[in-house]
């Protein structure tokens, strides 16, 4: 091994030059083999060159045939050449800004970013504890706390108000976020109709329609109908996207064993077909148009139909998807941090955490769903507050051990000798804080410290942090843009 001598301020030290070294910079989790990858693309086209999709969307159905595809009754078999050129064409890197119109999130491969879920029906009544009905304040403090709460990235309404003219509760829900949130959006819409005005009112809040396509802040979330249908309605709203510059989460959500495979890679293979088959007709409607493939992919509970929005089975269909896209370049969406635990327990805690961990360490882009109680119907402002504090873990973990000079502490070791301790050493003071983690609610005193603060558990903790940031000032777009966005509803 080749060493030189150096000398600085009179202390001799040896620099080694290693020959063959490498850095792991962060844990990486590697889910298929490139040749698993090619297995599963292979079957996707299959499926999509024999069974094809239907398309219920006459534009959509022009654009198919005029390109080669065979149409037949709305059944369009999609050949391989064209799945593949849609994905050459597609952008492999999505940015996506703030209210302000500053850089957010730049959504390409092992970029990970994460926000709550939208439309649940029911929340858990922040004063008594009680389900009830979900209203438009649940939709307000939910945005104020992921304004407020560092680790979330973007917005999702958390909520389907039930106290406003349901043909509106879109345009209600939307409102209520741009007002009350100046992070990314991504939003849901009922219609081609409401999703326009909303589009008016994410311009008024950038300032035009020419600054929010330059800087769009928001995401459509749309989905096709599982298995192989694309709808009118959905459709309609992704070319009206297309056509103002917004990016669009266009992903099916299946239930494993119900709408389509029970199997992990039948699930693959079926999600992924109905996502490429998306892209396929959006690069038609416009080259290049910003697509973000992916799903929810939630087996069923054989013995009672739900959902399994926490289970490991979906933990792993994320990890599979997200590997997926990355083989394709594209950035995806999935789910985490949500659980079938109808209140915020133990069983919740792990769930959610487990979810965000691996969807972390593999590299997932758009994370939502996370604050999910009772199977995606119930949500709950303290388990956001905790979740905050899982993604935070997730990201720690997912950024790796350093391992350099300073980091290995050698001579901090030697310094102090046997029996001594690190308590006062430079070293320790110069990188406690980044080397252990340090969690906002929860418990870590002693048992007598505990029981001496009033026996708090951390679901009480996350509940007195909540209460305090829905007291700070609301950071909220100029009066103005609030009474033009008021007038559209």
């Amino acid at each position: 091994m080749p060493v030189k001598l150096i000398i600085l301020s009179e202390v001799f030290k040896i620099t080694a030059y290693r020959s063959n070294y490498s850095q792991q910079l962060s844990p990486q989790l590697k889910w298929f083999s490139t040749s698993q990858l090619e297995e599963i693309h292979s079957a996707t086209v299959d499926v999509l060159e024999r069974a094809g999709v239907r398309v219920d969307h006459d534009e959509s159905l022009k654009l198919l045939k005029d390109a080669g595809c065979i149409v037949k009754d709305r059944v369009v078999k999609i050949p391989g050449w064209l799945i593949e050129e849609a994905i050459r064409v597609a952008p492999s890197k999505i940015n996506i800004y703030n209210r302000e119109g500053r850089p957010a999130m730049n959504l390409e491969a092992n970029n990970t970013f994460y926000g709550a879920g939208s439309d649940l029906p029911f929340h858990l009544d922040f004063e008594t504890g009680q389900r009830r009905n979900a209203v438009k304040q649940d939709v307000i403090n939910a945005a104020r706390l992921i304004d407020k709460l560092p680790n979330y990235d973007f917005s999702m309404s958390y909520a389907i108000p039930t106290d406003v003219p349901a043909a509106k509760g879109d345009l209600h829900q939307f409102a209520a976020q741009v007002q009350n949130c100046s992070k990314p959006i991504i939003f849901t819409s009922f219609d081609e109709h409401n999703l326009k005005i909303i589009i008016d009112m994410a311009a008024a809040a950038a300032g035009s329609h020419e600054e929010l396509r330059d800087r769009p802040f928001i995401i459509l979330y749309d989905e096709p109908i599982s298995p192989l249908i694309h709808t009118r309605d959905g459709l309609a709203k992704m070319f009206a996207c297309i056509e103002h510059g917004i990016p669009v989460v266009y992903t099916p959500g299946v239930v494993a064993g119900g709408t389509c495979p029970v199997t992990k890679a039948g699930t693959i293979v079926q999600m992924n077909a109905e996502s490429l088959s998306g892209l396929v007709i959006a690069q038609l409607k416009k080259k290049g148009a910003p697509i973000i493939i992916g799903g929810g992919a939630t087996p069923m509970e054989m013995s009672t139909t739900a959902t399994l929005y926490g289970s490991p089975d979906a933990a792993m269909n994320y990890c599979a998807m997200t590997e997926l896209a990355r083989f394709y370049r594209l950035p995806n969406f999935t789910e985490a941090g949500c659980s079938n635990a109808p209140l915020p327990d133990a069983q919740a805690g792990m769930e959610a955490s487990t979810g965000l961990l691996l969807n972390q360490l593999c590299g997932a882009n758009l994370v939502h769903d996370v604050g999910y109680l009772d199977g995606g119907k119930t949500g709950s402002l303290p388990f956001l507050v905790m979740c905050d504090d899982f993604i935070s873990a997730a990201r720690y973990i997912g950024a790796g051990t350093v391992v350099n000079s300073d980091t290995i502490g050698a001579d901090a070791i030697i310094d102090v000798g046997p029996s001594g301790h690190f308590l006062g050493e430079e070293h320790t003071m110069k990188h406690f804080r980044s080397e252990i983690w340090s969690p906002t609610v929860f418990n870590r005193t002693m048992y007598q410290n505990w029981e001496q603060n009033g026996r708090k558990d951390t679901f009480e903790l996350a509940r007195e942090k909540a209460e305090a940031l829905l007291g700070e000032e609301v950071n909220a777009p100029d009066q103005e843009v609030v009474e033009k966005i008021n007038s559209m509803l």
